[in-house]
């Protein structure tokens, strides 16, 4: 019976805690030293992927260096590895920085991309689990998928009202006009 009341105390401090540090990431956006306008992942995310490093290379020291180390173990103890230094690569990767006009991001892989919002071809925002999700697809094909809750994408949430209520994206004032097939001039 004790046995049991530890555990649920112990899952329950647990989730506690991830919520907390889900809750404190939300509110504290990792910003970059060097440039402030970018928003970066939560600091959660190179912590687990370290550990989760740290963890496979414990069990794979185990498994490849003992005389009976299963299959099973250096096979998971190497997923571990991989699987944490990915999440590091992450974090060190990815950021977006949205602007009046437009958005810079770079994608986890280290692609990066500046895309003005005019070139938005579809947007929806979808609620999963209690987060709000944005995702943006441009003419080029690139798509951009964000957690607004965790990221501050203001400047990107403005130009869209602004799109649903004219019907045309915000450009700067130094565009060129162009006739528009209606007959109506219209920026580029």
């Amino acid at each position: 019976m004790s046995a049991n009341i530890l555990e649920f105390l112990l899952a329950a401090s647990i989730t506690v805690f991830i919520g907390a540090i889900a809750w404190w990431a939300r509110t504290h956006p990792n910003r970059s030293r060097e440039y402030p306008e970018r928003v970066r992942m939560p600091k959660v995310v190179p912590i687990f992927g370290w550990v989760g490093a740290g963890v496979g290379v414990l069990m794979g020291s185990w498994a490849w260096f003992s005389s009976d180390g299963p299959l099973g173990a250096r096979i998971a103890s190497l997923a571990m590895l991989l699987g944490g230094l990915a999440f590091v690569a992450m974090y060190r990767n990815f950021y977006v920085a949205p602007r009046q006009y437009e958005v810079a991001f770079r994608s986890s892989l280290g692609k990066e991309h500046v895309l003005p919002y005019s070139d938005i071809a579809d947007y929806h925002m979808t609620v999963m689990r209690g987060q709000r999700f944005l995702t943006a697809k441009w003419t080029n094909g690139t798509k951009l998928s964000l957690n607004i809750t965790a990221f501050d994408v203001t400047p990107l949430l403005r130009a869209i009202d602004y799109h649903r209520a004219t019907g045309r994206w915000p450009v700067p004032a130094s565009a060129p006009l162009e006739m528009q097939p209606d007959g109506n001039p219209g920026y580029k």
